[in-house]
């Protein structure tokens, strides 16, 4: 009973949304993989983005990426406070991982630099993020959402 099916309803408002969508790496909702409202409630809500799951934001995100739920003995503090959306772009970007910057390593010194008092705990000194061996964190740094095993989050 729509007037249109989505994702084109949707962006008949939310035309910034088409954008993401484009981008090389993204939810398939314009292909008809999933749809707007599989994260979304269309008619509103209390959520932050009127995200259907009522008890968090991250809920809509780990109704399928239920690998990286917790609880985790070892966490990582940014996604247990913030949430998903501290380091990933949820319609689309231009990392196959769905980073908000194109590169690994860009993202993780936002947070683990040796500059200023901000963030988590800076990166060890052996670590030269002049090296292309450092600039990739995650080949290292694999279990990056959370651990049971190891408190620097590797295999």
């Amino acid at each position: 009973m729509l007037a249109k099916s989505e994702p084109q309803l949707c962006i008949t408002c939310h035309s910034e949304m088409k954008v993401d969508f484009t981008r090389p790496f993204r939810h398939r909702v314009m292909e008809g993989a999933i749809k707007c409202s599989d994260c979304h409630n269309p008619h509103g809500g209390f959520d932050q983005k009127q995200l259907r799951a009522s008890n968090g934001t991250d809920v809509a995100c780990l109704k399928c990426h239920i690998d990286k739920q917790g609880p985790f003995v070892f966490e990582h503090a940014p996604l247990k406070t913030e949430g998903c959306t501290i380091c990933h772009i949820p319609h689309g970007a231009n990392n196959p991982k769905m980073l908000r910057r194109d590169r690994v390593f860009q993202l993780c010194i936002e947070c683990h630099s040796n500059v200023g008092t901000v963030g988590g705990p800076n990166t060890p000194s052996f670590h030269n993020l002049n090296s292309a061996r450092y600039q990739n964190c995650t080949t290292c740094h694999v279990k990056i959402h959370g651990s049971n095993t190891q408190r620097f989050f590797f295999r």
